[in-house]
Parts: structure tokens; C-alpha cells; sequence
């Protein structure tokens, strides 16, 4: 199959477009077409495997309807003991590679997926894609040429970031700032620092990373301390060049300088359930509106916004999805007994839902429950013409806060609220605990270092924000009073302790920070002390 650099060698822009981006001309009929024939392809790739022969049973599926009723829905603990090993003989094919994610519960050391050579291809296809279109204003538009230069803002390997970028640059030949060889082997802040460097050299064309990374980088400029300190490289023509510009541009803007007074970005592309919270954020330090993506270590590139920044278009081809109704997720969580039915692509309408995958392109997760919820905000992309249905990432299944019935928030929820209120803080935790017998929405937050602004004010900004952006939480007042709302600040420099302690004793990189919502018991004693 030609690469999209050598596509890009040969001028062939229109080619590109349909390579990557062809999927958003597909209506339903068309998108299920091919989940229907990549998923029996799929079948038979996993049938004659251990792992497949374990999932599938004796009886092999011949229709959609006989996949979805005979095929029980798994989780993570029907796969351990095939893959914790990292055995390749239970596999329908021999890996490409290795990904892992060490997941919230640490109820496993990691986690481990198997990635196909055509899985491999697709991260670099599906990340392509999603490039193209945090550079494109309409159709048809391609804005990458080989020239192209990223900052290596991601995880290495083994973690699935690391080989979405390896990946990228097999299909592209783009130039990663620092080079990936070298980039993989150092810490994050040095990587970054390193990128930037160079990046002042070679200039920056996109950059994809968490939110709440590529924010804090932006306050790092504005701060005075993203620009880096004196180099013999800065003697080059060409940086000299783009810092004059840069203190130009901020000069006139009466501000410190910010990245997008260096560098004018073609490309941000995020993704995160803090993606809204720093979306203009974002936007202010880096002068684009980041695109944001979906994904997930077990089954890669699930979906990204197009170039109108709304809801997010599902690929077709990386895997086969269902869809648990929220009434149904609900009946699961409370009898784990209850086996909830399935909806397909095709008999989405605007709602909650529960994401269940099967890997296509011979990986091994099948009717895989990987504990997200989306929500289908709209049928179609009116304005720019998408005939398919439109997703966002709602929460995480385990995430969500439920007070006594009368408001559900996500951290997304919490989040906003915290931003709204304007308050400097450095970390937050949201837990929902037992206060006379009722419920009670507790907070902790840690202030900046010296931070003077009474509790009292702190609360009462919350509870006017939380009323002004969640209807139901003054109804939650009204009925179990104002003390069901707790804020307690936590010691100063908390937060960075705990990480250190971690680091210390060897944690995995997922488990360095603790979670924002539902942390256990254990890690409150911990930050409070």
C-alpha cells in the first residue's frame, strides 16, 4: 500500500484526503458495510488462535445479531491470563508490539494488548487523519508535507503514545523535535525542554498531547520560563529570528512572550476529559483551537473532531463497536449479574452510552468493555456535512459522582466549576462520602504555596458557580441542606510529595498522580498528612 509519504511526494493532495479522511463521506449504510466485513474478517483471523477459541466457544458466529448474542461481553480479567505474559503463541498473529496501561484500579501490575502490524498502521493512519484535520479550514484541504516538524509531547514505549508516534513517522516521515530514538529515553520535562530547543532551530508545525500539558506549557511562557536559557544555538540566524519576532508579537500584545509569538502552529491535537476545561486556554497560548481525539491503549484510534471543533466522527475500520444504553449500564452496575443488551452504530440516537469494542485488523479484544461512557450529541454535522453520527467522551463508567439521585457529575463537571470560579489552584480530588447517613460532595484542593483567600470565600464561590452551571445542584440543597457540600484545603505542595513518593517507590507512570475522582480512603490520609 503507498504511503501517505509517498503520496505526499508525488503532489497527490487529493489522494490524501480520501486515504485519511474519506470515512466523513460515508453514511451509516456505508460505515456498517465495512464494520460488518472487517469484523467476520476478523473472526476468522481469531477462531484458530487459543485466545480466539477461549472468547468465541465452540459455536462461530455467522450473522452481526448471532456475534452480539453469542459472544459474552469481557473485561480485562478474561485476557490476563493469556496475555500478563506476553505470549505470543495464544495469538492469532505474532505482534508488531507490546502496548501497555497500567489502567485506574491497579488491580494488575499492567496491562498488556498485542498490536498487529495492520493495528501499528492504522495509529499512524488514524493519527494522520486527525493532523489533517487540526490544520484544515474546509474538504479537501491537506496542509503536511514531509517537511513537517512535531514536538514529541507523548509517553514512549511501551505505552500506546509511543507507538502512535512511531508510527506517524513510518507513514509520513515527518521530523520529531527530539528525535524519537533519543526522545523515548528521556524523562518528560527534559523531553520537552529538549523539543523546544530544537524547536527553535527547525520550528514547530503540530503538537499533540494531553490538555492539561499543553496548557501548563503555556503558562510557562507567560511566566518568563518556557523560553529556555542562553545557548550558543541561539546564535543562529534563524532563532535569533523567531525570539525578535516573538518579543515583537508580545511587545505589541503587552504580555510575556507565548509560543504562538515563536511558532505559527498549523496543528494542536489533544484529547483527555480535561480537553474543554483548557480548550481556550489553549487556543490563547498556542494561537489554534485544539482538535481532540479519542482513544484507548486496548483499541487504538477510536474517533476525532473535524475541522468544525465539534463532536467527534468514529473510524470504521480500527475496530467493530456496540453501544450499552445508560438505563441498561445502570442495571449492570447495580445486579453483576445482568448481562445488558447492545445497540449497533446504525440504532444510535442522541443519548449515554457505554462503549464496547472488538478489535479488527487481528487484534484480540472482543465485545470489550473498557469502562467509558460517550454521549451522541447529534445525528449529523450539519455545517460541514457529515452524515454520521457525532460523539463526545462523557466520563469514565467508574467516575462519576451520584448524590442520592438528584445530580450526577462527572470530572469534567467538577472541573468546570473549579475553572469558573477563577480561583489559582494546583490540584483538586472529588469524592462522594457519608456525612449523618446522607451524601455529601466533598473537595480537596491545594492552594499555590501562601495562598491567603479565606475557605469560606472559596466555598461560597464554588457553591454559586456549581448552581450557575449544574440545575440540579441547588435542588440538591434544598434537600439535604448546604453542609452536603464540603471543601477542605490540603497542606501545601501535597500533591508534588505524593508524586515523589511514587516515583520513589517505582509506580507506574499512570499511577504518579491520583486520580480527581472516587480516590480511596488510603490516598486522602496520605495527601491530608
Amino acid at each position: 500500500m503507498t504511503t501517505t509519504k509517498e503520496l505526499m511526494q508525488q503532489g497527490k493532495k487529493a489522494e490524501i484526503w480520501t486515504k485519511h479522511c474519506g470515512h466523513l463521506d460515508l453514511n451509516i449504510d456505508e460505515f456498517m458495510e465495512i464494520q460488518e466485513r472487517l469484523l467476520f474478517e476478523q473472526i476468522g483471523y481469531l477462531k484458530n488462535s487459543v485466545i480466539g477459541k477461549a472468547l468465541l466457544g465452540e459455536t462461530i458466529p455467522t450473522t452481526i445479531e448471532e456475534f452480539c448474542n453469542l459472544i459474552p461481553l469481557t473485561t480485562y480479567k478474561d485476557y490476563d491470563p493469556f496475555l500478563k505474559d506476553q505470549n505470543s503463541d495464544v495469538l492469532p498473529f505474532e505482534p508488531f508490539g507490546w502496548a501497555r496501561t497500567s489502567g485506574r484500579s491497579g488491580e494488575y501490575p499492567w496491562k498488556w494488548a498485542p498490536y498487529t502490524k495492520q493495528m501499528y498502521d492504522q495509529l499512524g493512519n488514524g493519527s494522520l487523519s486527525a493532523i489533517l484535520m487540526s490544520a484544515a479550514t474546509q474538504r479537501g484541504e491537506v496542509m503536511i508535507d514531509p517537511h513537517n516538524v512535531l514536538l514529541l509531547g507523548t509517553a514512549p514505549r511501551p505505552y500506546m503514545s509511543g507507538y502512535l508516534s512511531l508510527s506517524v513517522e513510518d507513514q509520513s516521515g515527518f521530523r520529531f523535535v527530539p528525535p524519537l530514538a533519543g526522545g523515548e529515553t528521556m524523562e518528560f520535562a527534559e523531553r520537552i525542554n529538549s523539543g523546544f530547543k530544537q524547536g527553535m532551530i527547525t520550528g514547530l508545525d503540530y503538537f499533540y498531547g494531553l490538555a492539561s500539558i499543553l496548557a501548563k506549557i503555556g503558562e510557562r511562557f507567560e511566566s518568563g520560563g518556557g523560553s529556555g536559557k542562553f545557548s550558543p544555538a541561539m546564535l543562529r540566524p534563524n532563532v535569533l529570528f523567531r525570539l525578535i519576532k516573538g518579543m515583537i508579537n508580545a511587545k505589541v500584545g503587552k504580555r510575556n512572550m507565548l509560543p504562538k509569538d515563536i511558532w505559527k502552529m498549523k496543528g494542536v491535537l489533544t484529547g483527555g476529559t480535561d480537553t474543554d476545561i483548557f480548550r481556550k486556554k489553549i487556543e490563547y497560548y498556542w494561537g489554534k483551537q485544539p482538535l481532540e481525539g479519542y482513544a484507548c491503549t486496548e483499541g487504538g484510534i477510536f474517533a476525532f473532531q473535524s475541522w468544525s471543533y465539534k463532536g467527534m466522527t468514529l473510524l470504521p475500520d480500527s475496530n467493530f463497536y456496540e453501544f450499552i444504553p445508560y438505563d441498561e449500564h445502570i442495571k449492570s452496575r447495580i445486579d453483576k449479574t445482568y448481562t445488558p443488551k447492545t445497540l449497533l452504530f446504525r440504532d444510535l440516537v442522541p443519548g449515554i452510552y457505554e462503549m464496547v469494542f472488538t478489535n479488527l485488523l487481528g487484534g484480540v479484544f472482543t465485545r470489550y468493555r473498557i469502562g467509558d461512557l460517550i454521549e451522541v450529541v447529534s445525528m449529523r454535522d450539519d455545517e460541514i456535512n457529515i452524515n454520521l453520527p457525532q460523539i463526545r467522551f462523557y466520563s469514565r463508567c467508574d467516575d462519576i459522582i451520584d448524590l442520592a439521585g438528584l445530580i450526577r457529575l462527572t470530572e469534567k463537571a467538577i472541573w468546570l466549576v473549579i475553572e469558573a470560579t477563577g480561583i489559582k489552584y494546583i490540584d483538586w480530588i472529588a469524592r462522594k462520602e457519608e456525612k449523618e447517613g446522607k451524601p455529601i460532595l466533598h473537595l480537596y484542593l491545594e492552594l499555590p504555596e501562601g495562598a491567603t483567600t479565606p475557605m469560606n470565600e472559596i466555598e461560597e464561590s464554588l457553591r454559586v458557580n456549581f448552581r450557575a452551571m449544574n440545575n440540579e445542584f441547588a435542588d440538591f440543597e434544598k434537600m439535604l441542606g448546604m453542609e452536603n457540600f464540603v471543601v477542605t484545603r490540603i497542606k501545601d505542595g501535597a500533591f508534588a510529595k505524593y508524586i515523589e513518593e511514587q516515583r520513589a517507590a517505582g509506580a507506574d507512570l499512570a499511577h504518579l498522580k491520583p486520580a480527581h475522582m472516587q480516590v480511596p480512603e488510603k490516598v486522602i490520609k496520605r495527601l491530608l498528612n
